[in-house]
This record gives structure tokens, sequence and C-alpha cells, in this order.
């Protein structure tokens, strides 16, 4: 730890200390047997050179993919005029301006089918559950949306102009967030706080930080659920347990935590259980597998610094789901308890560190298309 501490580095990562670790064994293991190659090579003879080389190529993906939340797929509901991506909080609408509606003129088509790809993001916005009960058209007999309507902001994802058709058009692809600060959840929380129609809103502390990167992010496993039981997704859902109690819900969250991660990131994964809990790639379980006579267990307990807990998934099962509009997850008992356990210990319920596997993807990752989407479409 001399040679860390030397090169100014307090705190390390635990799969750079492993991979230090493994470097010096091998240099240990070639001076003791003499390799003379091995022991005058210029890397070796500039031991701090090259740790220290390694150490700014592995600290960084290090820190990045601690939780590897990046290895799932987004969820995307497809629609005729557009689709959601409850991954990352995305709202797509598309238009189309044809010439001859517009007098042959381009940009008179284009400014048609913007106007049309807005009013396609509107009627997506529309038609999202709430809860299990209410959707937003639904929501105050419809008042809600004129309200948002005013306030939704979308951007210009793609314009193409298509010519190769017998009616030459141009199809413009725009986009609004459900997330952030000006995102569709923020600002349909500011209006019906302002109303008498919606009773449940989250807690909004004095401070509120999303300071947690290395917490754990508890994955909901729904993917065993019959075709005619799968969960919807919801901006507002609940996590039940078999026993009927409620382990997560609006009134029990970080305001802050769900305008910027939303309650529920749906996603697809072909990954099985074993291989999220195991977090299989990471260089400890390498070593293990390698059987190296010195743990990394125990090399990190030499280290007497505080370390950080490093991001993990807390993986379980959905046992059904529950509600009118099937919004609802509903787990074991056992695993409600092991839940509300760790959200005392780091508050991964009330920071909203909540994903839900929907499906496995089709035609490869590549594909994001949820299987029982493509079996029962609803464009």
């Amino acid at each position: 730890m001399v040679l860390f501490d030397t090169l100014g580095f307090s705190e390390l990562n635990s799969d750079v200390f492993a991979f230090l670790l493994l470097f010096t064994n091998l240099y240990s293991l070639g001076e003791d047997m003499k390799i003379r190659p091995f022991y005058n090579c210029y890397l070796l003879r500039h031991g701090k050179l090259f740790i220290f080389m390694m150490l700014c190529g592995l600290l960084l993906p290090a820190v990045s993919g601690s939780v590897d939340k990046e290895r799932f797929e987004p969820y995307i509901e497809k629609h005729a005029n557009g689709w959601i991506d409850w991954k990352n909080g995305k709202i797509y609408g598309i238009g189309r301006g044809y010439l001859y509606k517009n007098a042959s003129s381009r940009p008179r088509a284009q400014a048609a089918a913007s106007v049309v790809a807005s009013g396609n993001i509107l009627k997506l916005a529309a038609g999202l559950h709430l809860d299990d009960k209410n959707t937003l058209k639904a929501l105050g007999k419809g008042r809600v949306v004129v309200h948002l309507k005013a306030f939704m902001r979308d951007s210009t994802y793609k314009s193409v102009f298509v010519d190769n058709v017998k009616k030459p058009y141009y199809e413009v692809t725009k986009v609004a967030q459900i997330k952030g600060i000006q995102g569709l959840t923020a600002k349909l929380l500011t209006h019906l706080k302002s109303t008498k129609i919606w009773k449940d809103f989250p807690i909004k502390p004095l401070i509120s930080k999303l300071d947690d990167e290395d917490q754990p992010w508890l994955v909901v496993d729904a993917r065993d659920l019959d075709t005619d039981k799968k969960v919807e997704p919801a901006l507002f859902p609940k996590i039940k347990s078999e026993t009927g109690e409620t382990v997560y819900e609006l009134k029990e969250i970080e305001e802050a935590a769900l305008i910027n991660r939303g309650m529920m990131q749906y996603v697809v994964s072909s990954e099985s259980k074993d291989e999220l809990r195991s977090d299989r790639g990471s260089i400890e379980r390498i070593l293990a597998r390698a059987g190296f006579l010195l743990p990394v267990q125990e090399a990190h307990a030499t280290n007497s610094r505080k370390r950080k807990k490093r991001g993990r998934f807390i993986v379980a099962d959905a046992q059904q789901v529950e509600g009118l509009a099937k919004t609802n997850l509903v787990i074991s008992e056992q695993d409600a308890q092991k839940l509300k356990a760790e959200d005392r210990a780091s508050q991964i319920l009330k920071k909203c560190r909540v994903i839900v596997i929907v499906s496995s993807p089709i035609g490869g990752i590549e594909g994001k298309v949820p299987r029982y989407l493509a079996s029962a479409p609803r464009f």
C-alpha cells in the first residue's frame, strides 16, 4: 500500500485493487523463479509508471460501470403514431406533411409534419397510465391534458424528406421528456398540486441530493408472468407484498428522485436471474474462478481505510400484477421484508432506484422489441 500512497491514490476501486493484486503476484512469481527476462522487463523495472497508467485506464470505467445499469435495453412501447421509451423516459411522435397538401412547398410540408408530430406526442402522453386506475386523458375529465398542452416541450429528433413515392412527403419525428425539470412528470405534479383531483404526492425534503450512485438498484423480474398478465408501465405504480402490504408508492418517495429518475425504469434483458445477481463481469469473480491462493476479500481486508459500497443489483421476482390496469407489481413476503430492510439502510426506494424487466428482447438485443408486443401488437 506504500506504493499506492506514493502515487496519490488513497481510495482504490475493488476491480483495480484486484488487478494490482494479480500484477503483484505475477511479479513475485517471476522473481522467486529467477526468470530473468520476466524480471528485467522494462515495464516491471518501471513498475510505478506501469501501475499509474493502468489505474488511469481502469478507474474511469470502474466508476461508470460499478452498477452496470447500461447492460439493460429500453422497453419500447410502439404505436402507429410514435413510441415511448420507458427506460430513458421519452415520448416520440411521428408526423407526415405531404407536398400535394401544402402547395408543393417543402417548408410548408415540413412545418405541417412538425405540428402533427407534436400533436401525436400529446396523444401518447394522454394515454399514459398514472396508476392502476387513471390515465391522463381520464383524469379530471380530460382537463389535465388541455393544461399539459401548454406546458409540454418537444424538440426535433429526426426530419426526412421521402421523394421515392407517388406522393412525396416530409416525415418529422419529435421527442419530449417524461423525466427532468422540464419533463412531463414535473409539469404534471405542478398542475396536480394546484387542483383537488389528486391526493398523493412525493416527499419534498429541505435538502434532496441524488448522491447515491454507489447504492444498489432493485431489479424486479417480471418476465415469467403469463402473457395476459404482463405488467403495464405507469408513472406512479406500486409494489406490494403477497400479504397486501404496500412496499413502494408515490407518497413515500422523494420528489427530486421521481422527477429525475421516474418511479420505475422499464427495460428488457436476456440475462438470467443468476447472471444479474452474480455480477458476472467483475474482476473479483474472474480471479476467484481462476483459483488464486489469496482471495480478493482478504486483500480488501488489508486496506484499513473505509471503502464505499459497490453498487449492485437486488433481484426480486414479480409474483403477479395487480390493479385494473395491471400496473402494480406483487413480490413475495420474504423479498418485501428484505427490501424494506435495504431501504432503511440505503433509501433504495425513497430514491427511486427501481428497474423492472418487462420481457426479453427478440431478434437479439438490437431489436429492443418485447416479445409480447411482437405477438400482440398495439399499433
